[in-house]
């Protein structure tokens, strides 16, 4: 399918790293107009931003470095950079942590929530008042968006919370046809996987390509979900194509949820 994405702006999160990474060079193929990267990892970021520019000079990107779970904060960075482009037609909320938590261990539930919930409500309403009708906003939550998982209060709740604001938001913005949709990846393969992994792994003294392995065996593809595949999905979804499907959640784990 073509995208038509040529005179199109575009906004990630978690841009540095991961299934942002992966969306921003998707986009960058379909030959996107302009790509405002957003991360707080600043050298990754930059780094990141170099090579697009090298491989893609078609595409006009610009980076920000934000806290997007400081509202103020993300507002003073990224409003100069939307009314310098004028409009977002694509926003990506793909930042996220996945720090494990005790029940009563409160720090990391407000950090997880921060960031991964309330950090898409403040980028999403940040970028809605340059968003023309017709626009997109994908948000990245996860198969543990409909799932409980043993220490991971926080990092469930804050991913059932986006499907919850995805649905809701969706007929918010339906006057103005702009749609909103979600997708849960389930195994991907990305840097932050892997971190928690070894952590993990050296909890337990484990071998942390041993649990990978493991992991593999349970999903019925027998593989990590490559990041270049949600990416894919992300872009469809992004596409003129897509313009009937909204308020959605699509997973995206290789068979591991069997489709429930």
């Amino acid at each position: 399918m073509i995208m038509n994405f040529q005179t199109k702006n575009a906004l990630i999160t978690g841009a540095a790293t991961g299934i942002g990474a992966a969306t921003a060079k998707q986009f960058c193929q379909e030959q996107i107009g302009t790509l405002i990267l957003l991360d707080i990892a600043e050298p990754l970021l930059r780094q990141f931003a170099k090579e697009l520019r090298e491989a893609y000079p078609h595409t006009y990107i610009i980076t920000c470095v934000a806290d997007i779970s400081n509202q103020q904060k993300l507002h003073e960075s990224l409003k100069p950079l939307l009314q310098q482009v004028e409009h977002i037609d694509i926003l990506v909320n793909s930042a996220g942590v996945g720090d494990e938590n005790e029940p009563e261990e409160s720090q990391i539930w407000h950090k997880v929530l921060g960031i991964n919930l309330h950090g898409t409500y403040y980028t999403s309403i940040e970028v809605l008042a340059f968003m023309p009708n017709g626009g997109r906003i994908i948000n990245v939550s996860s198969i543990l968006g409909r799932a409980g998982n043993v220490r991971n209060t926080a990092y469930c709740t804050s991913k059932h919370g986006i499907l919850g604001f995805t649905k809701s938001l969706a007929l918010d913005l339906a006057p103005r046809k702009i749609t909103v949709n979600a997708v849960l990846p389930g195994w991907v393969d990305t840097p932050m996987l892997r971190r928690e992994i070894a952590l993990n792994a050296e909890k337990i003294g484990a071998d942390p390509e041993q649990m990978l392995r493991t992991a593999k065996k349970k999903i019925p593809l027998k593989r990590l979900t490559p990041s270049d595949d949600v990416a894919n999905l992300i872009a469809f979804i992004a596409s003129a194509g897509a313009g009937s499907i909204t308020a959605q959640s699509f997973t995206i784990d290789g068979g591991f949820t069997c489709g429930v």
